[in-house]
């Protein structure tokens, strides 16, 4: 009998102890979206960072999963948005940014004490105000300094909240969670996070963000957002292409023997490449060969019709750590009293050969005996500071097919005739103007004051084909006075422009 109640009471005692194992939530389990593919296997830790196996405190932090009919009221007078952002794309070793908002409800704002307040200034026909705030936190946290504080300010792993000047003002919890690690903050109804990604890997990964308000005896969730962010081996970079007279950039066709422009901008919110040596390789697919410059602004003029590739090749050699190494001395066969120079090693890692990850380490060794072997790199990880010599090698491409086009390449108005008859009321001039180039189709000329900011009027007309590119406008003038007039000469791939000013009308009209 007594075998039978202690053998029972063994079986209770284990599924308990199973089911108090079974009821723990770590942070991986309280995910919005649920474990991500991306996160299985072993990632690096992000510096600052806690493992999301770690415990999650759930009387403190209630997790609610997407539908739980709680969601429907965790928030006064409505439901509350969090807008979840990033300076996406992020090359591999600078930092990228994540901010998070949060939208309230209408009628709803945040005011200077961090509380959240009705705006009375919003009229909402549906609703009165019978109390200024919605969450009042600055009487909460009077209350507790007078001894009446129910207030649990930790995070859902049980570390403290740290204390800021404006710890007051600090009434929502946001726990950003990526790649199996998260990170706790306490703001107000922003915040950014900035992370470093020298450990993250090279791809698309998710981020997540759950947001808390403050309460008594537990803090409940308002708002979970989660966005996708870049992590790149490339310099992330864009072109913007230019010319004069073109009249649509984005088509990508252009103007044979008028000069491009190719601005090239570095994606690099974080100032990562500041200090880099960056330099810019152009080949335009014309056969005139491999441009280098280091400046990020440069021209091509084509001299040919037809279709062009036109490829760039950007290189930044950034300051970095250099390796680890481990010099080996080998017994000397001969000896030299002078100075022996180890040879240059250049240590390669990289995910892909075609965006090579070097460091090239210049080491002298001085000794009258002494012979000194290559360095050899070491998988040791050890945290080393930049030296003079040491560079990381990162590279961007861009590519694109242009068409090159005859179009209109110049605008000149080379005579203006007056031909007003003697009894009508407007004054008319003819403008006869000369362009260089192909033969427009269309005309336009707008009259303006005298300053060439007010528009007057504005005239749009076909141009007759002709053998050469010369063209007669007979334009209207309502009365004396001075005025800028400018005509432009367009065809399907080009736009070119002419001003000029007239003036001392005042006779026409005696």
């Amino acid at each position: 009998m007594k075998k039978d109640l202690v053998l029972g009471g063994l079986v209770l005692l284990s599924l308990w102890l199973i089911s108090g194992i079974q009821a723990v939530k770590r942070f991986q389990d309280v995910r919005f979206h649920g474990k991500q593919s991306n996160d299985q296997g072993h990632h690096s830790q992000i510096r600052g960072w806690s493992p999301d196996r770690n415990t999650w405190d759930e009387q403190l932090y209630p997790a609610w999963k997407a539908g739980d009919a709680r969601w429907e009221n965790c928030w006064r007078g409505g439901k509350v948005e969090a807008l979840l952002t990033s300076d996406s794309p992020a090359l591999i070793g600078s930092n990228i940014t994540f901010a998070v908002t949060l939208r309230f409800p209408r009628c709803q704002k945040e005011n200077d004490d961090g509380d959240i307040i009705y705006d009375r200034k919003c009229r909402n026909d549906s609703f009165s105000y019978q109390d200024q705030y919605v969450y009042n936190w600055t009487k909460w946290v009077d209350d507790c300094n007078e001894g009446n504080c129910t207030f649990l300010n930790k995070f859902p792993d049980g570390r403290p909240f740290p204390h800021h000047p404006d710890w007051r003002r600090r009434n929502f919890v946001y726990i950003f969670q990526t790649l199996g690690q998260y990170y706790a903050l306490s703001g107000r109804s922003s915040a950014v996070l900035s992370i470093n990604t020298t450990n993250i890997t090279a791809g698309t990964q998710m981020m997540e963000v759950s947001v808390y308000r403050r309460d008594h005896r537990r803090h409940y969730p308002v708002a979970k957002a989660s966005a996708m962010y870049i992590v790149t081996e490339q310099i992330p970079l864009y072109v913007n292409i230019s010319q004069k007279n073109d009249r649509n950039s984005s088509d990508k066709i252009f103007i044979k023997d008028s000069p491009i422009t190719f601005d090239v901008k570095l994606h690099d919110p974080s100032h990562y490449l500041a200090k880099a040596a960056v330099s810019f390789n152009w080949t335009f697919g014309d056969g005139s060969g491999s441009f280098v410059s280091n400046n990020p602004l440069s021209s091509h003029t084509y001299t040919l019709l037809g279709n062009f590739s036109l490829n760039l090749t950007v290189k930044a050699a950034i300051p970095g750590p250099c390796k680890p190494v481990t010099p080996t001395t080998f017994i000397p066969t001969t000896y030299t009293s002078s100075t022996t120079t180890a040879p240059v090693t250049s240590n390669s890692t990289g995910n892909s050969t075609d965006l090579p990850f070097t460091e090239t380490a210049f080491v002298t060794t001085e000794g009258s005996n002494v012979t000194t072997a290559p360095t050899t790199e070491t998988t040791t990880h050890i945290q080393t500071t930049p030296a003079a010599g040491c560079f990381i090698d990162r590279y961007g491409y861009y590519k694109a097919n242009i068409r090159i086009v005859d179009g209109i390449l110049e605008v000149n108005i080379v005579e203006m005739t007056n031909v007003s008859p003697s009894e009508a009321q407007n004054a008319f001039i003819d403008f006869v103007v000369a362009c260089q180039g192909s033969i427009p189709t269309d005309a336009c000329t707008i009259i303006s004051d005298s300053t060439c900011t007010i528009p007057q009027n504005e005239v749009c007309d076909e141009v007759v084909t002709t053998d050469e590119c010369l063209v007669t406008l007979r334009r209207a003038f309502t009365g004396p006075g001075t005025y800028c007039v400018n005509i432009t000469l367009g065809d399907d791939a080009s736009l070119a422009l002419a001003s000029t000013l007239v003036s001392e009308l005042a006779h026409l009209h005696q």
